[in-house]
């Protein structure tokens, strides 16, 4: 655990950071922050490893390690609807996945268990899951029917889609089951290290909350500063983008809830965690 001298500072490096990636650039909200940046699986052990301070996680991993860790109020990564960048592509309609071998990204934890909650509460289905490293559609059905992309490799195929395959957005297929939203990733804090640095807690809460204040302020100058870099237009990303929210009201906090009852109820947790947040407020920086 991090002795307090320098805070170090989860990041995921998909698009759907992109408003706090250019805040903590940018708007100068990064300064003296380790920041460390990956893929929401990585994160997700870096934070059961206690290698970062402060990270998102893909949600689940806090209802499975709801003793170890504390939410960071005000800030997620949410959807109500559609996102496109949770994509289950398959070779045959979505009903016919009986028994059919589907790949999960090594990515994400979060999508693994609300596509699979879909397909059991939704359709009635259980498939064969198993881990892929493919990144790619063609590669990854070289040796499954269905396979589940999620952040930047999903919008790569929902941006490109094939009429050969059949395509099914999980936030869509969420929204349809509950009507709510559905809350992806939460920015968490080790207890011990909430306990031990509370003031440098307060100071990570307001950096990530107002370095995406900035981002979203800054939306077209954040997408420009990516242009090239990625196989999107700058259309692409910010209507993608607006399909996002990185609140955690209380809407959020129910659906979040439903999310783990849905889990719990089929056996993913042991049971539905009360959601705790770290106290952030005191001095200022």
């Amino acid at each position: 655990m991090n002795t307090g001298n320098q805070a170090r500072l989860g990041h995921i490096d998909f698009i759907n950071c992109l408003p706090l990636a250019h805040g903590l650039k940018a708007g100068g909200f990064g300064q003296d922050l380790d920041i460390v940046a990956g893929a929401p699986s990585w994160l997700n052990r870096l934070a059961i490893d206690g290698k970062v301070d402060i990270t998102p996680v893909s949600s689940i991993i806090y209802a499975i390690n709801k003793n170890r860790f504390l939410i960071l109020p005000d800030v997620s990564i949410s959807a109500k609807g559609i996102l496109q960048s949770i994509i289950l592509v398959a070779k045959r309609p979505i009903y016919e996945l009986e028994g059919a071998k589907v790949a999960l990204t090594y990515k994400s934890a979060t999508s693994h268990i609300l596509l699979k909650i879909i397909m059991n509460k939704a359709y009635n289905l259980t498939p064969d899951y198993f881990i892929s490293q493919a990144a790619g559609v063609d590669e990854a059905l070289q040796d499954a029917d269905a396979a589940l992309f999620i952040g930047d490799d999903a919008l790569y195929a929902y941006h490109r889609k094939r009429r050969s395959y059949y395509y099914y957005d999980l936030g869509g297929e969420w929204k349809k089951l509950t009507g709510q939203a559905m809350v992806y990733a939460l920015w968490v804090v080790d207890r011990r290290f909430a306990g031990s640095f509370p003031e440098l807690v307060t100071m990570i809460h307001r950096r990530v909350t107002q370095g995406f204040s900035y981002g979203l302020s800054h939306l077209p100058e954040a997408a420009a500063a990516i242009n090239g870099k990625v196989p999107f237009t700058a259309e692409q990303i910010l209507h993608y983008l607006d399909l996002l929210n990185y609140g955690l009201s209380s809407e959020h906090q129910t659906a979040l809830l439903t999310y783990y009852s849905m889990a719990q109820e089929l056996g993913y947790i042991a049971d539905v965690p009360a959601l705790r947040f770290a106290r952030v407020g005191g001095e200022r920086e």
